[in-house]
């Protein structure tokens, strides 16, 4: 029931506040344990109606009658410890929690064998590591006791991380063999000789796709407005150099699918621009459309031509190809255009500012990318 200007007026003055939804709370003073039970039980419900998908706290929140800070602690306790914690329980586990790291909750012995268990797996789950630390030295923690162990205890943060994915087969005896090979071959060339190729797919919906505020009185996320040609995809071939006799990058940009006849034609019109002179090494990595189909004689042409070597990399090896880097600062930049500016240069949006970052490439940061 809304109370009358004249209630509210009085609870004021008994040193009473009145929260947005409503509920009656004094300063300072923590709500029942009862209510953190409604909160808990509210929390719960809505949580298994969506799935076990986080339910909105907002919501929660009103019709507890409690603030969406309140919902935020009980939601912590529930997914930390599996219920909410007594008044006693929580300054309890407060102090334990501004006492530093592991003080009072890990061993020495504790902490390697949690460590142990990150190198068997390091995409292990807190509760896994909680489990498997009571099962070999009896101890007992929280997750949150897991969280500040790999944040603080050691010399550098170990929060999670997205990982370089590495297929098995990389490290097969003949492949680790082509890669010794292959770097045998490379450090007797002067490094300003070797020229790096490959393909990018380049989508325009990727440069729109950034991250905003949600409106912080309304709650509402605002949408972006885009060119209307925002999905297109288009292919970018293109080759690097830190030979000061040519061009940092040479690169095409079209909406063709990259197949062999069209990288022929690409390399075709690079060899015409005068990018490649004779005595230069061109690496590709083992795309079909590299090697395979009528560019199976790449090799002999490419010589014979234009006096060019052509190496190809190790398989599964395209850490070692720098104008993969070369693509990734393409991408950066990319996402730092502003938007406005973006929709101001109408159709094909994507395509033209791909022109003016890699036009204006520089040897230097080329370079960087060799290293």
């Amino acid at each position: 029931m809304p109370l009358s200007d004249a209630q509210r007026e009085y609870l004021r003055q008994q040193g009473a506040n009145i929260n947005q939804h409503g509920t009656i709370y004094r300063s300072g003073a923590s709500l029942p344990y009862t209510k953190k039970l409604e909160v808990a039980s509210a929390y719960s419900t809505e949580r298994d109606a969506a799935g076990g998908k986080r339910p909105n706290i907002t919501a929660i929140a009103q019709q507890c009658g409690v603030g969406r800070g309140y919902v935020r602690m009980v939601e912590e306790e529930l997914n930390e410890f599996g219920r909410v914690l007594q008044h006693d329980e929580r300054r309890k586990h407060n102090s334990l929690s501004n006492t530093g790291l592991c003080s009072e909750s890990l061993s020495n012995e504790d902490m390697f064998v949690i460590y142990q268990l990150y190198l068997d797996e390091p995409s292990r789950t807190r509760s896994s590591y909680v489990d498997w630390l009571h099962y070999f030295t009896g101890t007992v923690v929280s997750e949150m006791t897991i969280s500040r162990f790999f944040n603080d205890a050691l010399l550098h943060n170990g929060g999670f991380r997205r990982p370089n994915l590495v297929p098995f087969d990389k490290y097969r005896p003949d492949n680790y063999l082509k890669m010794l090979d292959y770097l045998e071959i490379i450090e007797r060339i002067d490094p300003s000789r070797i020229k790096f190729g490959d393909e990018k797919h380049l989508k325009g919906q990727d440069l729109y796709n950034r991250k905003v505020r949600r409106d912080p009185i309304t709650g509402v996320i605002p949408p972006t407005f885009t060119n209307g040609d925002f999905r297109n995809t288009y292919a970018v071939t293109g080759f690097c150099g830190i030979d000061r006799y040519s061009s940092p990058v040479w690169y095409n940009i079209h909406e063709e699918k990259n197949g062999a006849d069209e990288f022929a034609l690409q390399l075709e019109m690079a060899i015409a621009s005068g990018f490649f002179r004779p005595g230069d090494v061109l690496v590709l990595d083992n795309a079909s459309i590299h090697n395979g189909g009528d560019n199976s004689n790449l090799e002999e042409w490419l010589y014979d031509t234009v006096g060019v070597l052509l190496v190809f990399l190790p398989a599964r090896s395209p850490e070692l190809n720098p104008i993969e880097q070369v693509w990734r600062i393409l991408v950066n930049k990319l996402q730092r255009v502003p938007l406005g500016v973006m929709r101001s240069a109408g159709s094909h949006a994507c395509a033209h500012a791909a022109i003016e970052i890699l036009s204006t490439m520089t040897h230097e940061e080329v370079e960087g990318c060799y290293r």
